[in-house]
């Protein structure tokens, strides 16, 4: 059980959350300041709150479940986050912020038309409840089963109602403010139990002498699990739909107070996920060194929290997981709150008073928050949590990845072409998946090469994307009334500074080519 001093640490925590929120709760709920902070968010936030939005409880025990499994390359998933958010910062962020938008799925009607915007927000919306929320309540709540035997249902229950609270009092602006407190506890203390499993195995040099060589390297071959090419490019395809059009992600860019603030939040947000590989991955390989027969590779965390770390310290690094959990799940309520009222309700009431729109918002954060609860026992059903969600991921988001992003660089591309380029992508993962799921076998994608679902989802994205380009070529093109504004025009040609964003995302670029070469 907790002792006392675990138990003050929790609360302090949760105490400096709270009073985050009632800073962000000053501010007069209208509805650009609930869904948006106003607008005048600035970077340091943006950054902190994009990686506190995206780290939740799955992350912190299953990345250091897959560390346990096959190393520090699972890792790349963070290091290739970096370079999406670089491409957020540069291509999507200005169109999106210059567009005035609330939501995601309200640029892609601007482009494309409302069948498009009402499939992506439906699929986000189902995405919160079944992918997010349900997956950040069940893996957090485990953590505290198997550590103090709590009841699982009442800590899911408690996590919902406390942060569906604070999300509704004060907004994204309450979400963004309590991430900045969040996000920041997590670093930390991810940073001391890292610093102790190093010490228990005797240091850099001891984990290096005592793990297999190959736990260590992120270059891997072509025909593996995680090959080094589906990393630099399938990844970077896929991972593009997550980082530069989830609601759930984007929404603190929208917020920003300038185009400037956004985008260098984005890059800020790149350099903070370089950390991530040392401080979640890591304890992974070193639990795999001091823990060789564990049961299962998801109880590498809690095992080194429970052995290594004393009174004091076991209660930062579980009220950093607790904060960085709320985190994640106020930014799936708030995001959701935004589709629903700016997607399907204003359509069919275009004049709705803004205190009306911040009503019906806390309604939908207090039904997802109830759904994330009932959802949450299907999690249980899969053996594999983490590798589930990128099979989910890698299948079934890059088709919208592709055309969404082939419209925003080719004039040409239409409608009908972005339709049927997304229906057929969908169509194909969903075959790729049902083979890799079911270890069907399937002739046509039997190669050594596809052995991995990276590779796979790249095939599926340029399947989608030859789709797109084939059906907009035979049909009209689009009026210009769908270009303008909406697609990539360039990059600046400014002189640039020191603080200019650009400078710092070529910096960023440079360090994560740096650390892949490192530890190749």
């Amino acid at each position: 059980m907790l002792g006392v001093l675990d138990s003050t640490i929790i609360l302090v925590s949760l105490l400096l959350v709270v009073g985050a929120v009632l800073r962000a709760a000053g501010k007069k709920q209208t509805d650009s300041e609930y869904f948006l902070a106003g607008r005048d968010l600035r970077w340091p936030f943006i950054g902190m709150s994009l990686l506190a939005s995206n780290i939740s409880a799955e992350h912190v025990v299953g990345l250091a479940g897959d560390g346990y499994r096959v190393g520090l390359v699972t890792g790349g998933y963070e290091w290739m986050a970096a370079w999406c958010l670089i491409i957020l910062a540069t291509l999507y962020a200005p169109l999106y912020l210059r567009s005035r938008i609330y939501t995601i799925p309200e640029f892609l009607e601007r482009r494309f038309g409302w069948e498009l915007r009402a499939f992506l927000s439906g699929n986000l919306l189902v995405l919160n409840v079944l992918a997010k929320n349900a997956i950040d309540l069940w893996a957090g709540s485990l953590l505290f089963v198997m550590l103090f035997g709590w009841n699982q249902v009442a800590v899911m229950v408690l996590l919902s109602v406390f942060t569906a609270i604070y999300t509704m009092k004060g907004g994204l602006r309450a979400v963004v403010y309590a991430d900045m407190v969040q996000g920041t506890w997590l670093i930390i203390s991810s940073i001391v139990l890292t610093v102790a499993g190093l010490m228990a195995v005797g240091g850099w040099s001891g984990l290096t002498a005592k793990a297999d060589p190959a736990m260590l390297s992120m270059v891997k071959p072509l025909d593996s699990e995680l090959p080094i090419t589906g990393f630099l490019i399938a990844n970077l395809m896929g991972g593009m739909f997550y980082w530069c059009m989830d609601q759930t992600n984007v929404q603190r860019v929208l917020g920003a107070k300038t185009v400037d603030q956004g985008q260098k939040g984005a890059i800020f947000a790149g350099f903070l996920k370089l950390l991530i590989p040392f401080i979640l991955v890591m304890p992974g390989v070193i639990a795999k060194v001091l823990y060789p027969n564990l049961e299962r590779a998801d109880m590498a965390y809690p095992q080194l929290v429970g052995d290594l770390l004393p009174a004091g310290l076991r209660g930062l690094v579980l009220a950093g997981l607790i904060a960085i959990l709320m985190s994640s799940m106020s930014a799936c309520y708030n995001a959701s709150a935004t589709l629903v009222v700016r997607d399907f309700v204003m359509r069919r009431r275009p004049n709705l008073p803004p205190e009306d729109q911040v009503r019906i918002g806390r309604k939908v954060t207090v039904l997802m928050a109830a759904l994330g609860v009932l959802a949450a026992p299907l999690v249980g059903l899969s053996v594999t949590i983490w590798h589930y969600l990128q099979l989910i991921s890698a299948y079934l988001s890059v088709p919208l990845s592709a055309v969404i992003f082939l419209g925003l660089i080719w004039k040409r591309g239409n409608t009908a072409g972005a339709i049927s380029g997304g229906a057929a992508g969908f169509g194909l993962g969903m075959v790729l998946f049902v083979d890799q799921t079911l270890k069907l076998k399937l002739p046509m994608f039997a190669h050594p090469y596809l052995n991995s679902f990276l590779h796979r989802s790249l095939v599926v994205w340029v399947f989608a994307a030859v789709v797109m380009i084939g059906v907009s070529l035979m049909t009209a093109p689009p009026p210009a009334a769908k270009l303008e504004g909406n697609i990539f025009t360039g990059a600046s040609s400014r002189a640039w500074s020191l603080t200019d964003y650009r400078l710092w995302a070529a910096v960023l670029f440079v360090c994560t080519v740096a650390l892949w070469w490192m530890f190749r």
